[in-house]
C-alpha cells in the first residue's frame, strides 16, 4: 500500500468515525467508542499500524452491542476494514 493510499484510508476512516461521533441518533456508548478510536488514531507516540490496530479493538467491542443501529454498525465495519488495511502493514 502506497503512502497516499494509506493516507486516504486513514482520512476516510476518520471521517466515518467523526460522523458516528456527531450523530445524536446513535447511542452514547457507540459515539464514545468512535471518539475513543479517533483519539487513538491521533496518538502520535505510537506507529500508525499500532494506532490502527488499537482503534480496531475499540470499535470491535461495540459491534456486538445489540442496541447499535444498523447504519452505525455498517459504518463502523467500513471503518474497521479501512483501518485493517493500515494495521496489516
Amino acid at each position: 500500500m502506497s503512502s497516499s493510499e494509506r493516507d486516504k484510508a486513514l482520512r476516510d476512516a476518520k471521517q466515518i468515525l467523526m460522523q458516528i461521533a456527531r450523530d445524536l441518533s446513535t447511542p452514547r456508548n457507540i459515539r464514545r467508542a468512535a471518539r475513543n478510536a479517533l483519539r487513538e488514531l491521533d496518538n502520535t507516540e505510537l506507529s500508525l499500524a499500532l494506532r490502527a490496530a488499537n482503534a480496531i479493538d475499540i470499535l470491535q467491542e461495540v459491534t456486538d452491542d445489540p442496541q447499535i443501529p444498523t447504519f452505525a454498525r455498517t459504518a463502523i465495519l467500513e471503518a474497521i476494514s479501512l483501518l485493517d488495511l493500515i494495521a496489516k502493514e
